[in-house]
């Protein structure tokens, strides 16, 4: 078959089919790095066109390996690995192989993060299980009153909050800070990056978490824009500069 091969560029967009002449082209103008994904044809399915051995000849040789010298500060590396999180976890990524991370799978990941974040603090709450469950009753009897008594609602309302506030900060901001993931996300592939493709790093872990709660004054619908912009990016994500991509090959 000729026209063998496709691609998925920078934008997230599927080309092709072309002939292999053609994405030699492609490889010359720089359209194609070693790291861009090539769809084969004759084997079914889509890898790194680094490991395609026609076109070891025609990709852009990688940039050099710096190593930095043995007197360089091991404070600054702390300092650094305080603010990007773990390398091996959350290092820079090629946002030209990777695809944008889609609306659903997003949703997913998010519907996950909320049952796992909800056990855990059912768990840390156990001790005052019974009080807790006592306000939620008295709350819930209010409601259903003509006349509801808005003391005992707004004391629910606080003690909720001092809970849920907290919990959600430590949970986003630690894992995102630290894996560039929350567990949600990582069950499905999925990473959020700084906008250049950088890792996160705690300080702009918080940032789109408190971006984050500014969405959700939006009833959702700044969660729903990240489905109809190219690079899928909610309003936090704008906000914090940062996006969210799939590692692997095919999106929701």
């Amino acid at each position: 078959m000729e026209n063998a091969y496709k691609i998925i560029a920078s934008d997230g967009r599927e080309y092709g089919p072309v002939t292999l002449e053609e994405l030699r082209h492609w490889c010359g103008e720089g359209r194609v790095g070693p790291g861009t994904l090539i769809w084969l044809a004759s084997e079914s399915r889509w890898q790194p066109a680094a490991a395609v051995d026609q076109l070891k000849w025609d990709l852009p040789a990688p940039p050099a390996i710096q190593i930095p010298s043995s007197g360089s500060s091991r404070g600054a590396s702390a300092s650094e690995d305080s603010d990007t999180g773990s390398a091996s976890l959350n290092g820079p990524v090629n946002l030209d192989a990777l695809r944008p991370a889609g609306f659903w799978i997003r949703l997913a990941a998010y519907f996950v993060d909320m049952l796992i974040l909800g056990a855990m603090v059912r768990l840390i709450t156990m001790p005052w299980a019974d009080a807790l469950d006592l306000a939620q009753t008295n709350a819930f009897a209010e409601l259903k009153k003509t006349s509801p008594d808005l003391h005992v609602l707004f004391q629910f309302w606080k003690l909720m909050l001092a809970i849920e506030i907290p919990a959600h900060f430590a949970y986003f901001v630690g894992f995102n800070g630290s894996w560039g993931a929350s567990p949600g996300k990582l069950l499905l592939g999925l990473r959020i990056v700084d906008a250049e493709g950088g890792p996160l790093g705690y300080r702009r872990a918080f940032l789109r978490h408190c971006a984050e709660w500014l969405t959700q004054i939006t009833f959702g619908l700044g969660f729903v824009i990240c489905a109809f912009n190219v690079e899928k990016r909610a309003l936090h994500d704008w906000i914090a500069r940062t996006r969210v991509v799939s590692l692997r090959p095919r999106d929701w």
